[in-house]
């Protein structure tokens, strides 16, 4: 029996507690707010519970049972017998639960109410909130929405056929399977091999489009699959994925490849083509109100004000790139607007990183994409064969670019190598500052460390190396 309405009111609805959401909530609740926080799952949406947070986890476990083998390169014998992989399952487990109560403590700390249930739109002000076992009616003077995305399904390789999963599934797997077939050469594939080879699995890519990898620079690709085998080994590109057999308990991937039927067989067929964020806002009943949805995602601002005065969209919900930490900053802009404060979504720079073996990270323009758009362009470009940290480290393979503008201001940095994902966070600031190559490489980095590397190359780029053959 479910009880009828219970009206009450709040100063700001937040739907979805993802990375946008939560950040929008504590933020909110941080300018004086009253706050309602609703997801109809868990605290941290999929980025914590089943996305960056355990996979990352899974990533960093596979990577350290290769580093056993150089421990053995440099004089320290070790032998790994065998992996248990149910204790690295609890492990990641208990990783994301930990994470999960503080984000929980966060909210408890700032008075922010939360509700698991799910929100629909009655009006403008107004959401009503089911849950199990009553339905609440709220109004509201402001909502955002962060319902973020959910995984594309493929015609034929629909999530409700046997052994057929997402990224989701592949994170609660309890053992690792001998054959998984990835459906999608994007970054989420790309991370599947990454993990799951290191484990023992063989993993076998199926790309729509002629290379893996499509939105990343060419030669960054092209260093990946000389420096690792598993970026080379089985990867069919050009291939139309079409529908899923069944053989001997194993799913068969039927696919077309210039003309000519491919099967692929594996214990699970990983989908992992892309997301999308219209299944999570057809929820919503967006059409009673005045937000308004364009090719799947709603129409923002850079106060991340959608077409309705008191509505605004964060994350996922608004478009690319899909990424948890532009949802972050995205979710603080519209909770200090929606408390009256002066704030905008006005960065130019959002990175990306993408936690392969070796790790690759980007931001900015390309050294293509700089010559499209200011014609001449200057590069620079350091090895970590020749960086003393990356040495003492074995952690060689790879580089750092930078791309500047003919007069030297910077317009873009790609780094492929050990710590990526760390030394972005430099480049990134450096482009949203508007510095030029010589306030990089005029910098003190600490020596030896990866950082100083981004250094090296802005020499590099002023035909200044003093490390670089």
């Amino acid at each position: 029996m479910v009880v009828g309405d219970i009206a009450t009111g709040t100063d700001l609805v937040v739907i979805g507690a993802g990375p946008g959401g939560y950040s929008a909530a504590i933020r909110a609740a941080q300018e004086g707010l009253d706050v309602m926080l609703v997801d109809k799952e868990k605290i941290g949406g999929t980025c914590l519970n089943r996305g960056c947070i355990p996979a990352k986890a899974f990533i960093h476990a596979s990577k350290f049972h290769e580093d056993i083998q150089h421990w053995n390169e440099i004089g320290i014998k070790a032998e790994c017998e065998h992996i248990k992989f149910e204790d690295i399952a609890e492990w990641k487990d208990e990783i994301v639960e930990k994470l999960d109560r503080g984000v929980e403590q966060i909210l408890d700390h700032e008075n922010v109410e939360y509700k698991q249930g799910e929100a629909k739109f009655i009006d403008s002000n107004t959401v009503r909130i089911e849950e199990e076992h009553r339905t609440d009616k709220i109004e509201f003077d402001n909502a955002i929405i962060a319902t973020g995305s959910s995984p594309i399904e493929i015609p034929g390789l629909e999530f409700d056929k046997d052994k057929v999963i997402s990224s989701r599934e592949l994170l609660n797997l309890k053992e690792v399977p001998d054959e998984i077939v990835v459906v999608g050469g994007g970054y989420i594939g790309m991370e599947a091999v990454t993990k799951f080879c290191k484990f023992g699995a063989t993993v076998k890519v199926v790309e729509a489009r002629d290379r893996v990898l499509a939105n990343f620079d060419e030669e960054i690709v092209n260093h990946l699959q000389e420096v690792t085998d598993e970026y080379s080994d089985e990867i069919y590109t050009s291939a139309e994925a079409q529908e899923v057999r069944y053989e001997d308990d194993k799913a068969v991937l039927v696919a077309e490849q210039d003309g000519e039927q491919l099967e692929i067989e594996g214990d699970y067929i990983l989908v992992a083509a892309g997301r999308t964020a219209e299944p999570n806002l057809e929820s919503l009943e967006l059409d009673k109100t005045d937000v308004e949805v364009e090719e799947g995602f709603i129409q923002a601002d850079k106060q991340m004000k959608t077409g309705d005065s008191n509505i605004f969209a964060v994350g996922d919900a608004v478009g690319q790139p899909m990424l948890a930490h532009k949802a972050y900053r995205e979710g603080k802009v519209a909770a200090e607007v929606a408390a009256g404060k002066k704030s905008a979504f006005d960065n130019q720079y959002i990175p990306k990183a993408m936690y392969t073996d070796p790790e690759v990270a980007t931001v900015g323009l390309t050294p293509e994409e700089a010559e499209e758009k200011y014609g001449e362009v200057t590069t620079g470009k350091f090895p970590f064969t020749a960086s003393g940290r990356a040495l003492t480290t074995t952690k060689t393979d790879g580089f750092v670019r930078v791309v500047a503008r003919e007069d030297g201001k910077m317009a873009g940095v790609q780094i492929v190598g050990a710590r990526a994902s760390d030394m972005i966070a430099e480049a990134t600031l450096a482009l949203e500052m508007q510095a030029y190559l010589s306030d990089v490489a005029n910098t003190i980095h600490a020596h030896p460390t990866f950082p100083e590397a981004l250094g090296e190359a802005c020499e590099d780029a002023l035909d200044k190396s003093i490390h670089k053959a």
